[in-house]
């Protein structure tokens, strides 16, 4: 709770006076790796943006890329705001970490619930195959 009351202090303070920056950038701040679904999000966001404009059709693009990440769309469309936002003031992608940070991170993406259903008919039908063959081969 610190961590969160600390990195909207520092945004509320960035957004009135951006000079201390270089404050704000210490390693208290949470990085986000480049690995993390988030941040992958975030960057290719970025990429997409038409100035500070994101076409529906790219929009959808990064709804898919999130559910491929495990991202839910609620967050989603959270790191897709916060991207614009900064990309309006015309900040940095980098210092809008902090802020991606304070979003959950994604859990793994489950297996489809079809798959688990055929993995278990399958398991059920070679038992069954092999009590049967047992059956033949006793009597």
């Amino acid at each position: 709770m610190r961590q969160r009351l600390r990195v909207a202090a520092a945004e509320t303070i960035l957004s009135k006076n951006p000079e201390p920056r270089q404050f704000f950038e210490s390693s208290s701040n949470p990085v986000l790796g480049s690995t993390d679904p988030r941040w992958i999000l975030a960057k290719e966001t970025a990429r997409v943006l038409a100035g500070t404009v994101l076409p529906y059709e790219r929009r959808l693009g990064l709804m898919a890329l999130a559910q491929r990440l495990g991202i839910r769309a609620f967050d989603a469309n959270l790191i897709v705001a916060v991207v614009q936002d900064r990309a309006r003031r015309g900040e940095p992608l980098a210092l809008c970490a902090p802020t991606l940070a304070m979003i959950p991170m994604p859990q793994k993406p489950t297996a489809e619930p079809f798959a688990s259903f055929i993995t278990v008919a399958i398991v059920i039908a070679i038992a069954v195959d092999a009590v049967l063959i047992g059956w033949l081969l006793l009597s």
